[in-house]
């Protein structure tokens, strides 16, 4: 289920009460009776009426203190499940060096190990100690996606390979093998001319095979 809060403009209380109307259905009114996954939008804070706003991730990686990413991940995480929220769809771990792509606000910057250690934080703030009272965390866009062609959102990437292991690939193996990210989102583009959500490469070989990932791609 995607984006109570934020494709509405209900309050917290009214944000709870559906979401627990819309696991009550499906309990009842299912065959098999499984609940949903709820997420939400929350690049700079969770995305809802009433929610607490941070600063856009390029501000908060100028700080240097990934201490404080990963206490807004847990401020975060809190809201997100007093709403009855699961899943959270950040953090945004794309390198990003050309300006005149249209979500350079939303990543951590230009610089891979930066990169790396303000999105580690902001996993283990919003998953908490354990899932049981955290939210996954979605590494995303997997990978490249900040380096397209022409700065236009969507649009090819051209990297070598040399340039997708030593700098773009980075921020999300050590999310995945230090911090422990549960999900991770493909890219929606495709390099050298294959779609990332359906780069065998990528999702198999790198992703689960070279790094142990168990999680989902979403």
């Amino acid at each position: 289920i995607t984006r109570n809060g934020d494709a509405s403009n209900v309050n917290p209380r009214q944000s709870a009460e559906f979401a627990n109307a819309i696991q009550k259905w499906l309990l009842d009114n299912t065959r098999l009776r499984i609940p949903a996954i709820v997420h939400e939008e929350c690049c700079s804070g969770y995305m809802a009426k009433g929610a607490t706003v941070f600063p856009q991730a390029i501000g908060v990686a100028s700080t240097w203190q990934p201490e404080l990413v990963e206490a807004m991940g847990d401020v975060i995480r809190k809201q997100m499940r007093a709403v009855g929220g699961h899943h959270a769809l950040a953090p945004v771990l794309d390198v990003t060096r050309d300006a005149r792509w249209g979500r350079v606000e939303e990543t951590f910057g230009e610089d891979p190990y930066l990169v790396s250690q303000m999105g580690m934080a902001y996993v283990r703030g919003i998953q908490g100690q354990t899932l049981a009272d955290g939210v996954i965390a979605t590494g995303k866009h997997f990978v490249g996606y900040g380096m397209t062609e022409g700065g236009m959102n969507w649009s090819p990437a051209h990297l070598t390979l040399r340039e997708l292991r030593d700098t773009y690939l980075v921020p999300f193996e050590a999310a995945v093998r230090e911090a422990g990210i549960a999900s991770i989102m493909n890219g929606y583009h495709e390099i050298d001319g294959i779609p990332c959500g359906a780069n065998k490469w990528l999702l198999n070989d790198v992703l689960r095979g070279e790094w142990g990932f168990d999680g989902t791609v979403v």
